[in-house]
This record gives C-alpha cells, structure tokens and sequence, in this order.
C-alpha cells in the first residue's frame, strides 16, 4: 500500500510538472508576435511543447494539445471578450460564453497533433520533424478557414524581420512556419534522444543556410517612377460613440473638417465605417465628392443596395464618378453568424448586432485610377493573401480600411498590423491602413513601416508611395506547393502507421 500510494504521488508530482511546463510554453507564445515581438520565444514554446508531447502516452498527449491551444488562445486573443461585452451589447453571461465557446474550437484544432505525436512515435528526427511540422501547418490551415476562419498567431507571422524574409514572397508565411517548427522539433528530439553532435551541426548548418540566403537581395516587383501623395485620416472616434446617432453629424463633419487641407492629394483615405450611418441612397456621397474635385476620396461605409435589399460593408472611391468595393470575407460572429440555422436556439440568445451583413461578390478585384490599380481589403481581409487578385502586367497598391476600435487597448490593433506587413512582404506592395482608432500606416514592400499614427490617436498621416507591378511567386502559386506538400508527409505516414497496424 504504501509503495501504491508512493507511485500515486509520483504521478501527480510529474502530471502538475508537465501541465506547469505546459501552460508557460503556451502562455509565452503569443510574446512572439506583435507588439512584444519576442521571437525566440516561438522556438521555445514549441520545442518544449514537443518534448512534453514525445513524453507522453496518446491520451495524455492529446489532452496537452488541447490545453495548450486552450492557453495559447486564452492568453493571446483575450481581447475577443472585450470587444463581444463592452461593444457588441452582449451581457455578461453571452460575451463569456461567446468567448469561451471560440476559444474551445481553436484549441480543439490542436487534437490532431497530439494524436501522432507521442511517445509511440518511432521515426528518425528528420522523418518525425517534418512529420510534427505538417500536422501543425495542417491545424493551422484548418484553423484560418473553419467557420470564415481565424488566421491569428500563425506562427509565420511572428518571424517577419527575421532570417526568413526572402522566403515570404516566394512561399508564403505557411512555409516559413513550416521551417521554425521543423527547426524546433528537430531541436527538441535530439534533446530527447541523447543523440551525438553530428545532429547539433546539422541543425546550425540549416539555421545558417536559411541566414545566407536571406542575405541575398531578390526582387520580385517593380517601382513606377510615378508619385502618389495621400492622407490617411485617423479621426480616433472611441467605438462606444461610434454609432451614437446623436453625433453622427459631428463626426462625419470631423472627417470633413480633418481632410480640407488635403483637397490637393491624389488619395484622401477615411477609414473602414467612417461615415457611421447605413447609406442607401447616394444623396449624401454626391454632395460629398464635390468637395474633392482633385482627389479621390476613399471611405468605409455601411451600404444598403436597393436592387438586392442586402447591406454591405463597403469602401466607396468617389470621384467623377462613384465606385464600391463590398467585403468579401466577413467576420464570424461579428458581421455574420456561421450556421446560423443549425443554431437557432443559441441564437436568440445571443444577438449578435451588425450580423446580417452581407457578403461581397467574389470576383471583384480592383479599382482603377489614373495609371494605376488600387486592390482594396476591409479590416479581417488583409489576413487573407488569396482575396489580394494583383495585376502583374499593371501598376497598384493594396488598400486596407479598418476599425480597430472595437479591441481597445489591447494587442489585437498591433497584432492586425503585423498581419498587413507581413502582406506586404509577400506580395512586395506598398499598404496604406487607414484605421479609425490606429494603427494607421504606411508600409513599404519589404514590410517595414515608413509612418505610422500610433493606437488611440488622432492625426493625419501624409507622404509619397509608389506602385508596383510584377507578381511574385507566392502571388502566382500560393499556399499550394506547401500544401501539396504537407497533405503529402502526412498521407504517407498514416499509410505507414495502417501498414504497420
């Protein structure tokens, strides 16, 4: 008895140890993306995560996994429940509920990896490396399109500035987290293993490989010798008075008001739902773009078409003429509810405002003025590269309109920009993010920002861009080739672990 008991505290001692280890590994992860943008932390939080894993049996392991996305989540989209409560007019009871519920079906995207990763696992570490690697850019690929999706904390994003910059442009932010995780895990099971130095060099003769290549200069598009002068107008209007009827003269005159002494860009951009009030009929915007005969003036609005009776969240380009540019991908739970007849019930519990918006036609793709095309995105949209539909043979720009005002002072505005350079880099264009409550920007195609107005200020942000043309390779192919690839390891290795019962 005494020796049972002895090994019943054994156990425990060495479940809280992992759970403790666990928890940090999780907890620090979201450290690695913007605005604390300690990368390393990545590459520990996964290695640990790893060991932890390759320690376990099946069943514990994949109860780990689902607490670590469950922390993963919990500490580094906290600011969901902020935005649900204080201003989606949801009481107590449905923004923890609402929250809780979408943390739960993130963290269960993390099930699959505990499943293969185990102790069982008898591989060699560069079989088990890529193995590991290709389960988690499969859960993070399910993950940015179940339900609309939730790209956040893909861990490509956080190394951006890093040995991996030409990478981006090439294959995408999938394929450089496919790397960290192949680099982490390998790490993580000669630790494990005992293994000799030989597998150490290998590892260091990698990290170097990546560190030269990202030292040679590779340029994908090409500058127009042309000068586009813009303002970005950032008029700070808090989210709780945003759609307070009683001022919104007030502030659609304070856009007026900010942008006179600008009439002479060739861009004035407002941000996502500046103007705060449904439009249906054009009465107002035809007033409007009178004021700005030089310039074209781009807005967010909420539009209600007459001919299809739907409301859009749209971005309105008035000049001469008067074009619109609709959303495409809308925000789950925010400007729609996935399901929504599946879950009736829940429904009437929670009503949810502004989610009958809808969704965009998907074939639109840009808008044209002067020698150039300008790629619209609304806010979530810019977490979406295969929604950018760039011309390689014309001049453009991507254009992101945003409202961040519903996270606060949270790292959700921070993390969002991060999403937009690392857009950047991809595609080698210059974005300008107009957001109503920051972070308004400038970025430069190599992801860098040029100007910036910072979180909860108001101010104007002007300069010079230029445009580009030429796609790069990921623009041509995608996330396919480390897709293809992925399915591919993981395909071949459920087929052996059939073959071998």
């Amino acid at each position: 008895m005494p020796l049972i008991l002895e090994k019943l505290i054994e156990f425990k001692l060495l479940l809280n140890k992992k759970v403790f280890l666990l928890f940090l590994s999780a907890a620090i992860y979201p450290l690695a993306f913007s605005p604390i943008n300690l990368k390393f932390l990545s590459y520990i939080s996964i290695s640990v995560f790893i060991i932890l894993l390759l320690r376990s049996n099946r069943k514990e392991s994949i109860r780990l996994s689902f607490f670590y996305g469950f922390i993963l989540y919990f500490v580094g989209v906290s600011w969901v429940f902020n935005s649900i409560y204080n201003f989606g007019g949801e009481n107590l009871f449905s923004s923890v509920l609402i929250t809780l519920i979408f943390i739960l079906t993130l963290a269960a995207t993390f099930i699959p990896i505990g499943f293969f990763i185990n102790k069982s696992l008898k591989l060699s570490p560069t079989k088990s490396s890529l193995l590991i690697s290709s389960l988690w850019i499969a859960c993070e690929f399910i993950r940015s399109n179940l339900f609309g999706g939730f790209p956040w904390l893909i861990i490509g994003h956080s190394q951006i500035h890093t040995i991996f910059d030409n990478f981006f442009p090439i294959l995408g932010s999938y394929f450089v987290g496919f790397i960290v995780i192949v680099l982490s895990s390998f790490f993580s099971i000669i630790l494990i293993q005992n293994l000799n130095k030989k597998y150490f060099i290998q590892l260091f003769v990698a990290a170097a490989t990546l560190f030269i290549i990202n030292l040679i200069p590779i340029h994908w598009t090409k500058h127009s010798n042309e000068n586009i002068n813009f303002a970005v107008i950032q008029a700070n209007i808090h989210q709780g008075l945003k759609f307070d009827t009683s001022l919104t003269e007030k502030i659609k005159y304070k856009y007026q008001k900010m942008s006179e002494q600008h009439s002479d860009k060739d861009l004035i951009v407002w941000p996502e739902t500046a103007i705060p009030e449904l439009i249906g009929n054009h009465q107002y915007l035809n007033k409007l773009k009178e004021n700005y005969n030089e310039s074209l003036l781009i807005s967010g609005i909420f539009r209600f078409d007459l001919s299809s009776n739907k409301i859009f969240n749209s971005i309105v380009f008035l000049k001469e003429s008067m074009q619109f540019y609709d959303k495409r991908h809308l925000v789950p739970f925010g400007e729609y509810i996935p399901l929504k007849d599946f879950i009736k019930p829940l429904g009437k519990l929670l009503d949810v405002p502004m989610s009958d918006i809808s969704e965009g036609n998907r074939n639109q793709s840009f808008i044209k003025f002067k020698n150039y095309n300008i790629y619209p995105l609304i806010c979530y949209e810019i977490a979406y590269p295969d929604l950018i539909y760039t011309n390689k043979d014309e001049y453009g720009l991507i254009l992101n309109l945003s409202n961040d005002g519903w996270f606060g002072d949270s790292f959700a505005p921070h993390q969002h920009l991060q999403i937009a350079q690392i857009r950047a880099i991809e595609t080698q264009s210059y974005i300008l993010r107009a957001a109503n409550t920051g972070i308004s920007a400038v970025i430069n195609p190599t992801g860098k920002i040029n100007n910036f107005i910072p979180l909860n200020e108001e101010g104007v942000l002007t300069g010079n861009i230029f445009t580009t043309k030429f796609l790069t390779p990921y623009m041509v192919f995608g996330d396919y080739p480390i897709l293809m690839l992925i399915f591919l390891l993981i395909f071949l290795h459920i087929y052996r672990f059939k073959r071998n019962g």
